[in-house]
């Protein structure tokens, strides 16, 4: 079966240069048979770069599907017309903000081969610090985090996709850097022995390699084979809650791969708040100490501040 690995991109070019730079640095995007950059509205310096990155590396196999920038049907139509283009292939979906370890196609695969034949697999995710179900895993796996948790925010540790780490930007900041560098972060966590789970929708046994759960979740890095998108009818208009709908809906199950840590950088309700920190810089200087360039150092950070202070005005205003 060949695999297929999809990357949405739209706005953030910052964001989408630390995302390719560890695939192809960490080697990881050699693994698939085809390398899929799905354009959503993508132009400008944000276009060039796309080419210049395709140039730059002849050997990988590349393929590009465009599209007007916006979201739902926007969206998924790209993935869709991948599947269409590669069909009977497994796929993996990143996100532009989305950076990855050496090794995640291989421990997704690896999830993905220990459920395939039973026919109520639909998708499979790894753990992701700042959505619900991977701080969730992450503090059920390290007890000391969660200690720590209660004593800084008092908030509940839920798997609701929308729970306080979804909302709250200073917890999302606070759980990426316990595991900023990805090296370290996955040693970390397969030195660990997985704790039993069987509460809050997530199912998993002690020590055992994998998680099982059905409710929405956040879909910035998944894996799913072509007999899931046949059954699913095609990815729906707004994929996320589509999906997660589709999963409860029709008896099926995620799995949760929990020896794979990858980061993601934000959700839209945290950005301004991270976009504020320079988080984005941390991450490159853990995993790509040798890419820095001089507006990660400072401008970069200074630049994302002044861009919200239009938004921040009228927000102002509106409450005067």
């Amino acid at each position: 079966m060949k695999k297929i690995l999809m990357v949405l991109t739209s706005h953030r070019l910052d964001c989408f240069r630390l995302c390719m730079d560890l695939l192809v640095r960490g080697g990881s995007i050699r693994f698939f048979d085809r390398v899929v950059l799905l354009l959503n509205g993508v132009a400008g310096r944000h276009l060039r770069y796309v080419r210049d990155l395709q140039a730059a590396h002849p050997d990988i196999p590349w393929d590009t599907i465009a599209g007007p920038r916006g979201r739902g049907r926007l969206i998924s139509n790209l993935q869709n017309e991948c599947v269409r283009r590669h069909p009977d292939s497994l796929y993996f979906k990143i996100d532009e903000d989305t950076f990855v370890s050496a090794d995640w196609p291989q421990r997704l695969t690896a999830a993905y081969e220990a459920h395939r034949d039973d026919p109520g697999l639909s998708l499979i995710t790894p753990v992701i610090p700042n959505n619900a179900l991977g701080c969730f895993y992450l503090l059920h796996a390290f007890p000391e985090l969660a200690r720590e948790y209660d004593r800084l925010f008092r908030k509940p540790l839920t798997t609701k996709f929308d729970g306080p780490v979804w909302i709250n930007g200073r917890i999302a900041d606070w759980i990426t850097r316990e595991f900023l560098d990805l090296r370290r972060a996955n040693e970390r966590l397969r030195a660990v022995r997985a704790p039993a789970i069987a509460g809050d929708g997530l199912s998993m046994p002690e020590g055992g390699p994998f998680g099982r759960f059905a409710f929405r979740f956040s879909i910035n890095c998944l894996c799913y084979d072509y007999r899931h998108w046949r059954e699913l009818g095609e990815i729906p208009e707004f994929d996320e809650i589509g999906w997660g709908d589709w999963i409860v809906a029709h008896g099926k199950f995620a799995v949760l791969a929990p020896d794979a840590l990858v980061h993601h950088y934000s959700f839209f309700v945290q950005q301004d708040w991270l976009d504020r920190t320079p988080l984005l810089e941390d991450l490159r200087r853990a995993n790509l100490p040798d890419t820095l360039r001089w507006p990660d150092r400072g401008p970069a950070r200074l630049g994302r501040i002044v861009q919200q202070v239009p938004r921040a005005i009228r927000r102002r205003l509106g409450r005067s």
